[in-house]
């Protein structure tokens, strides 16, 4: 009996201890979420391979932001048969008030490691779209790449720009989205 206690004292002291250790340890804090941007206006460039001189730009509008007046949205239009380069040419938010608040691309180059730029044609539109540009992680980020346009057809594209500070992985899925639009395109 007296053996049974001293293996069940030592027990609960073993116990004891290590619980008091790992109450000892520090958490790791959680990140902090970081806010996504106040986009505006993003513009699109399609430039023809052949033709450097045939280029196609579409511009995305929404100078109240969020809520408001609907955004205004241009049409692509693009050759059909044709391979394109593209860039996103442009990305503001043109309510802030200092020039370098403005113009967002900036950050997004700046902070490629947490960006991905998402192009999803919609069935029935004869477009391809491949991102070519990639982060010091060797992840793609999508502000430029190209394109080829196939037979006529017209439908959206849908554009998305996710914000993934710190769990960026080559998907299109973690962190948040920081804008997206469905693009009109006419290939003719």
């Amino acid at each position: 009996m007296i053996m049974n206690n001293k293996i069940k004292l030592g027990f609960l002291a073993a116990t004891a201890l290590v619980m008091s250790i790992s109450a000892c340890k520090k958490d790791k804090p959680l990140p902090e979420p970081e806010e996504n941007e106040l986009i505006t206006k993003v513009s699109l460039k399609f430039t023809n391979v052949a033709n450097a001189s045939d280029v196609a730009t579409v511009s995305w509008s929404d100078p109240d932001g969020d809520g408001g007046v609907a955004p205004t949205i241009g049409t692509l239009n693009l050759k059909a048969n044709t391979a394109y380069t593209f860039e996103v040419s442009e990305v503001l938010n043109e309510t802030a008030s200092e020039a370098d608040e403005r113009n967002i691309l900036n950050e997004i180059i700046e902070e490629a490691d947490e960006h991905l730029w998402i192009y999803k044609p919609a069935t029935g539109l004869n477009l391809t779209v491949v991102r070519t540009d990639k982060d010091a992680n060797n992840f793609q980020i999508g502000i430029k790449g190209t394109a080829a346009a196939g037979a006529a057809s017209t439908g959206n594209l849908q554009v998305t720009l996710r914000h993934q500070p710190g769990v960026k992985d080559g998907s299109d899925t973690p962190g948040s989205t920081d804008f997206s639009a469905a693009i009109p395109v006419s290939i003719q």
